[in-house]
């Protein structure tokens, strides 16, 4: 009998073996396939290397090239057309305006590939973006509700529209998922994961600075054994921040100057310089709103099943009160900071400043298809008795 049991056992655990390995295909199958045919219907037929996307394949440039993150022989000429998109460091110099972490991974495709390669990296930052989601996602839901979830997510949200793209948000996202991915899942105070969560949280956070934003509530998802977790994860943050500030101070003077706080206005031969600081001046009310409702780039209209798993927030909490408060925290920060940023709406489809809110709302989502899952077997078996 005992021998029978434990066939029972490992027949069972095979099942849901195998159930994992097809939802996980599944779930990065799906949208896998929609950006390959985005990538095959060159989207809108526009350049890939759009907007401040080829600014970042010019940097890959020139650390390849010339193994500096000086310009001026990068950019096509008239060097007026690329004011305000560049910045000035104190030798006068035309540097890097976004953060150097994208083209310095994104480099070995860069280099094998040329122009090309930016987009071939881009689909596969994407796709590994879905993978660590799903990873991440599962460990608050069932496997399918999470490949559900997941697929979903990638296919109806704003993704498939930065797929035609070198896109920064999602380079900084994956490396946030990729941090939250590498935490324990049993929460337990193990330094060396830790330590790379937190190597991946300072990348994310100095790749795309509003995702500082998603650092304060981390104590939140590492549970009792935050005090022994928190000195290995605020070390592995450190490492990244040590190495952005000595950057800052080699070319503006300060640890804390950005290139974002000296930003180039190009008029003829006349360089003055703009902080982006200036720009979050909108009103809280009105960016919020916008941000919800603005036809061309509201989350309504652009990407509604966000708005819907942000419903799933309440079954999730029942289950991990830590992680839906986490996720809870970090979306309204995000959210309510680039309600004041003027700009918010300078992408060419719906907000990409939220992909950090659409990616993860894939969590909450899962357990919402959790919930109706369980009502719905709970029903089934009430009209069966």
């Amino acid at each position: 009998m005992r021998h029978r049991t434990d066939r029972g056992e490992d027949r069972a655990k095979r099942c849901i073996a195998l159930s994992l390995d097809w939802s996980c295909l599944v779930a990065v199958a799906v949208p896998a396939l929609v950006y390959i045919g985005v990538i095959i219907a060159h989207y809108d037929g526009r350049p890939y290397l759009q907007g401040d996307c080829q600014y970042y394949f010019y940097t890959a440039v020139s650390l390849f090239e010339d193994h500096d993150v000086d310009l001026m022989n990068n950019l096509p000429a008239p060097l007026s057309r690329h004011s305000e998109d560049v910045s000035l460091d104190l030798k006068g110099r035309l540097v890097p305006k976004h953060p150097i972490w994208m083209a310095v991974f994104a480099l070995p495709f860069v280099v094998a590939f040329g122009a090309p390669g930016a987009l071939f990296f881009n689909l596969v930052q994407l796709v590994l973006l879905i993978f660590l989601v799903f990873r991440f996602t599962r460990r608050f839901a069932s496997p399918w509700a999470s490949a559900l979830a997941t697929a979903a997510t990638g296919v109806l949200s704003i993704l498939p529209h930065y797929v035609w793209n070198f896109s920064p948000d999602v380079f900084s996202c994956l490396l946030l998922v990729a941090g939250l991915t590498a935490l324990p899942a049993d929460r337990s105070p193990g330094r060396l994961r830790h330590c790379v969560a937190g190597i991946l949280f300072g990348l994310a956070a100095v790749s795309k600075f509003s995702l500082f934003l998603a650092l304060p509530g981390l104590p939140l998802l590492c549970g009792r054994s935050f005090r022994k977790s928190i000195p290995a994860l605020a070390f592995g943050i450190a490492v990244p921040m040590v190495f952005w500030s000595a950057f800052n101070l080699h070319l503006f003077g300060s640890p804390l100057t950005t290139s974002y706080d000296r930003i180039a206005r190009i008029e003829g031969d006349v360089v003055s310089v703009h902080s982006q600081r200036s720009d979050f001046g909108l009103p809280l009310l009105v960016g919020a709103r916008a941000q919800v409702m603005d036809r061309a780039h509201g989350l309504l209209f652009t990407s509604p099943v966000t708005l819907l798993s942000l419903v799933g927030l309440f079954p999730l909490a029942r289950k991990d009160r830590g992680a839906a408060l986490y996720l809870l925290v970090t979306f309204l920060s995000v959210f309510l900071f680039f309600s004041t940023y003027q700009w918010w709406a300078a992408s060419h489809h719906g907000n990409r400043f939220l992909i950090p809110i659409i990616v993860l709302a894939s969590v909450p989502l899962a357990s919402l298809i959790d919930w109706f899952a369980a009502g719905y077997r709970s029903l089934a078996m009430g009209r069966r008795s």
